[in-house]
């Protein structure tokens, strides 16, 4: 990721840093990518445009560092619900319904996600797909602490995280984006409680008749 430049004092330089990025959250999640102007995001964080690219090199970049800087916001929301709570279907639910609370206070944050997945697929550089990695191991070992502690039945931990992840994402996005008449947290703790309960009724037992006397029976008797 892009660094600050040495010339700069370490104080001044984390301030100016976290003011570019501040202000180039709020540019890019209401102009996109494409129409977002970078003297626009230096106006606003009281910097030179110079400054800015100093700092991150070019708009892609700065894009990037906006969308890392965002991601690790979510995860140490997501980390600090999990370890509130004690047994892993307690903790996937309140992950769940934190990261629907991150975004529902944030919208602007998730713009930002959008803007990733409509302008480059979601195909970011490697650090994003390593802090992504990290996300899905700790939830891994959430989900295999379940199974070897019986509160989840044995499948695979992996796609089944996977899964969580599209499935609060997907929940988001639409509730978000759609006049659905619920809030992201509605929807999301509905999704949740699916996922961790299922929806399916339990079947009612089917006992089977009593067997009914054949002819041969009846005349075996006379």
């Amino acid at each position: 990721m892009p660094t600050a430049p040495q010339n700069a004092t370490s104080a001044d330089s984390a301030q100016k840093h976290r003011a570019i990025l501040e202000e180039a959250i709020d540019v890019f999640a209401a102009e996109g990518f494409r129409n977002a102007d970078v003297q626009v995001i230096a106006d606003k964080a009281g910097v030179g445009k110079g400054t800015v690219y100093r700092y991150f090199g070019n708009k892609q970049e700065l894009f990037w560092a906006t969308t890392y800087e965002v991601l690790d916001r979510l995860g140490r929301h997501l980390i600090g619900a999990l370890e509130e709570v004690s047994g892993a279907r307690n903790r996937l639910r309140a992950a769940g319904l934190a990261y629907a609370g991150f975004f529902q206070a944030n919208p602007r944050y998730l713009e930002v996600f959008v803007q990733d997945r409509a302008e480059f697929r979601g195909c970011g550089p490697e650090s994003h797909v390593e802090y992504h990695q990290e996300l899905i191991t700790r939830f891994e070992s959430v989900v295999q602490q379940g199974i070897d502690r019986g509160e989840f039945r044995p499948l695979d931990v992996r796609k089944t995280v996977i899964a969580l992840g599209n499935l609060l994402y997907g929940t988001v996005v639409n509730a978000c984006f759609s006049s659905i008449g619920y809030s992201i947290t509605e929807m999301v703790e509905h999704a949740i409680d699916i996922y961790l309960d299922g929806f399916g009724a339990a079947l009612p037992e089917v006992t089977s008749p009593a067997p009914t006397p054949t002819d041969d029976a009846e005349e075996n008797k006379t």
